[in-house]
């Protein structure tokens, strides 16, 4: 006898829509948590290094009881100028109560003309889902903030 169930199936939101963002926030939220651990003992000033990648420099900008805003970048000295240039450079911010996570502002290296006339949902989109494929580069390359990994006083 064979027992057929059916189970609704929910679809993924679409891109460039509100529920498609709330759903990217919530996949970096899940990210962040994997790269940084427990957001309680991040050190103000941390970096991770692995082999044969960038160090990851994340600075804790505030905390609040239900917010962290963190800046994460890689750090490359201009030949120029030996000056050191953050890029990309985000910030964000997370919410633990809605384990959401969000670029509040990005800093790349070209600026792109065409984001200029689109809406806000789409800026949003495209920096969010920007700094979601980021982190997966980064956790696929072995980067973790924890008590484990290297911390600097300042930067």
């Amino acid at each position: 006898m064979r027992c057929s169930t059916n189970f609704a199936r929910i679809p993924h939101p679409d891109p460039n829509t509100f529920a498609g963002l709330m759903e990217v926030y919530e996949n970096n939220y899940i990210k962040l948590r994997k790269l940084c651990g427990n957001f309680d003992i991040l050190h103000e000033y941390s970096y991770s290094r692995v082999s044969q990648a960038l160090d990851l420099h994340l600075h804790v900008i505030e905390r609040t009881k239900y917010t962290i805003t963190l800046n994460l970048t890689y750090r490359f000295i201009d030949l120029n100028d030996n000056q050191p240039k953050d890029l990309p450079n985000l910030l964000i911010r997370v919410y633990f109560d809605a384990m959401q996570a969000e670029v509040l502002h990005r800093e790349m290296r070209r600026v792109n003309t065409s984001q200029l006339n689109d809406s806000r949902l789409r800026n949003k989109w495209k920096d969010n889902r920007f700094l979601y494929k980021w982190l997966s580069f980064c956790i696929a390359q072995g980067h973790v903030f924890d008590r484990h990994v290297g911390r600097i006083n300042c930067i």
